[in-house]
């Protein structure tokens, strides 16, 4: 048997006692936990203490453990995450067909947004973006059109750590960030030309969810060599359009164009 390359015991036993509670419904106490599953009574102790500081576990009076809605809560989050990548699937599709270029959607993934999806062209060669991979905010026309519809002090948080220049077109003054991102709100639009990978270009629009929430980036991404820039406001129009009707299909329903802030 080849050995791990790393080890974090701590993280396993955390996982262990995790899908142990979860497949045993009740309340357990540590040392019980301890003798169940072949682990120190002392490293067990101090996962369940840090599991209860993070609301995954609760302490009964009797000083034994049980699972709270916490873990619940995180599998729904990445629940509805599947749940608009299928939703937003057809209407990408159809993007990608309109504008024969690669189509995609990103959510927010703390510092980083999330590659949430990503449909190709029917084309001979286009731009492949792969699903999975976390991407800059800046320099990204989806990060931005999420960006610009954040509450100003999670603005203040993602612009006040270094930005990294990621071609010599990459904008990283945060307060000419700040001036596009007021266009955007306006707009609804977002684009950026050679700012995140040379030779390329992408035009995005936000998505909000029920609350009025902005959840989601998408629009078209393309090789700068195949795009006719008298065609922007026809591509514009189209990636706002797949936006609205994805924000309508999760419960969006209130006016596109009158959504600020």
């Amino acid at each position: 048997m080849q050995a791990k390359k790393y080890e974090a015991p701590a993280a396993a036993a955390a996982l262990e006692i995790l899908e142990f509670m979860a497949g045993n419904p009740g309340v357990w106490g540590p040392t019980e936990l301890a003798r169940r599953l072949n682990l120190s009574p002392n490293l067990v102790f101090r996962v369940l203490a840090e599991l209860q500081e993070r609301g995954y576990v609760g302490r009964t009076s009797s000083g034994q453990y049980e699972l709270t809605a916490g873990l619940f809560s995180l599998g729904m989050k990445l629940q509805n995450n599947f749940d608009l990548r299928k939703q937003a699937r057809p209407f990408l599709e159809e993007l990608s067909a309109e504008l024969r270029e690669t189509s995609q959607i990103q959510i927010p993934a703390g510092p980083r947004m999330l590659q949430l999806d990503s449909v190709p062209p029917t084309a001979e060669y286009y731009l492949s973006v792969t699903p999975g991979i976390r991407l800059y905010w800046h320099g990204n026309a989806f990060g931005k059109a999420v960006l610009a519809f954040l509450e100003e002090s999670e603005i203040d948080a993602i612009l006040s750590v270094p930005l990294p220049r990621l071609t010599p077109h990459t904008i990283v003054d945060p307060e000419v960030i700040r001036s596009e991102l007021a266009e955007i709100r306006s707009s609804h639009c977002s684009e950026e030309f050679d700012e995140y990978v040379l030779g390329s270009y992408c035009v995005g629009s936000p998505v909000f969810d029920a609350a009025g929430h902005p959840v989601a980036g998408i629009g078209i991404t393309g090789l700068s060599s195949r795009l006719n820039r008298e065609e922007l406001p026809r591509i514009r129009d189209h990636v706002k359009a797949c936006a609205r009707r994805i924000s309508a299909s999760i419960g969006f329903k209130q006016s596109f164009e009158g959504k600020q802030s």
